[in-house]
């Protein structure tokens, strides 16, 4: 039987070919094809949730598989993202959470809908959304900074048209008086001229931007109208004039971000955050379903390598004692190198704050910044490991399935997470 050790050693030695030859498997592959197939189709948290294979591959990918039943849940941690401090899932104590919100942040979408004459007995009221935060007096888009975003309008129960807006050095040249200096209507005059670009078969004269009072970025819906096919008054069929008001329950107005144009991009917040949504995020969410997958399988044949390769993929996030008492894997590790018995039942405050002091006494986390020096840890750990416990037999899944200890403690000690 090959040992925890070697069977670690194995695996990251040549880490990307064991994550190609992972990725080459019939399943993972073909799950991976259809998640990237389909993901661009998904708008809302609700679109996600409903095509059980995305939402599925989505939770794997971030070891949540086992909260997949948790829709209510799970909902109100994508809806609510991770850009505030005060977010559901940053007021989490698993990290795993805010992960995923970031990945797939339906927050930082912005959205609004026009209102019929009859809800107030007046005029229809076009869709008017304003970006979340004011837009500084002047923006640097110098070099390869860049705001992208698409702003996407219904004009009617059936038909919905968009435009991918793209502010960077290029698009803002001949508008920009310095481009390290963008002003507030430079930026509107920009989006308003691609807007107009798209002609009449796209948003030109059906939403216009500009500077409101309190200096954020405002979209809202035009009134326009067609002259049909013929570009001429009168007409019936194809080239019948069709007039569309700018208010109704029809009119809609959304914006939302996308990928910016090359990975070496940086990115600008023109007031709708620059974290991206699930189809920019695609990448990130294969490779993570693709460890994930690695990790789970290994752990099938030796619980120790699952727990080597989990603690090497997270050290480089860990700055304090607590992120590991809250991980019952990491906790796994962490006590298996230090010599610490596992925790029984739930600690009270002055046996979890020991435990803490013990283990920040113990490991260096400044050092996990150096990958050799996390490899070398979790090496010990491999090492100890097989010397402790039979590979074949060692319990994995209660490890993963429900990490954390009691997490109203957790939350009165853990005052030291990272950026909290």
């Amino acid at each position: 039987m090959t040992d925890t050790l070697t069977r670690y050693r194995l695996i990251v030695q040549d880490l990307p070919n064991s994550l190609k030859r992972k990725a080459a498997e019939p399943t993972v592959s073909r799950d991976t094809a259809y998640y990237e197939a389909n993901i661009g189709k998904v708008r809302t948290v609700d679109d996600l949730m409903a095509d059980r294979r995305l939402y599925t591959y989505a939770m794997k990918a971030y070891g949540l598989e086992d909260m997949t039943y948790a829709k209510a849940f799970m909902r109100k941690v994508m809806t609510e993202g991770a850009g505030s401090r005060t977010s559901f899932a940053n007021r989490l104590s698993d990290d795993r959470y805010v992960a995923i919100a970031r990945a797939f942040n339906f927050a930082t979408a912005l959205s609004a809908a026009g209102t019929d004459p009859e809800s107030f007995g007046k005029a229809a009221v076009p869709a008017r959304l304003s970006a979340r935060t004011e837009l500084a007096e002047t923006t640097d888009f110098s070099g390869s900074r860049e705001a992208r975003f698409v702003i996407e309008s219904r004009i009617d129960a059936t038909t919905v048209k968009s435009v991918t807006i793209t502010l960077n050095a290029k698009t803002l040249t001949g508008t920009a008086s310095d481009l390290k200096k963008v002003t507030r209507d430079e930026i509107a005059q920009a989006i308003n001229a691609q807007i107009s670009a798209t002609g009449d078969t796209g948003l030109k004269d059906k939403v216009q931007v500009g500077i409101g009072v309190n200096k954020t970025l405002f979209f809202e819906t035009k009134a326009f109208q067609s002259l049909g096919a013929d570009e001429v008054p009168g007409g019936t069929g194809r080239n019948a004039d069709i007039t569309v008001y700018a208010g109704g329950k029809n009119r809609t107005i959304a914006i939302r971000n996308v990928a910016l144009t090359e990975a070496d991009r940086t990115a600008v917040n023109v007031g709708f955050g620059t974290d991206l949504g699930p189809e920019a995020s695609a990448k990130i969410v294969t490779a993570a379903y693709l460890r994930q997958t690695l990790e789970n399988d290994a752990g099938s044949e030796d619980t120790g390598v699952r727990l080597a390769l989990y603690f090497a993929r997270m050290a480089p996030t860990l700055s304090s004692a607590y992120q590991i008492l809250g991980d019952r894997a990491l906790s796994k590790v962490a006590n298996t190198v230090v010599g610490l018995p596992p925790a029984s039942g739930a600690p009270t405050k002055g046996a979890l704050a020991a435990r803490a002091k013990l283990i920040t006494a113990k490991i260096d986390f400044a050092s996990f910044s150096d990958p050799k020096k996390v490899d070398a840890f979790v090496q010990r750990f491999a090492a100890i490991w097989d010397a402790q416990n039979d590979t074949q037999t060692a319990p994995v899944l209660a490890l993963f399935s429900s990490r954390g200890i009691d997490a109203e403690l957790l939350g009165q000690m853990q005052t030291t997470r990272r950026g909290r």
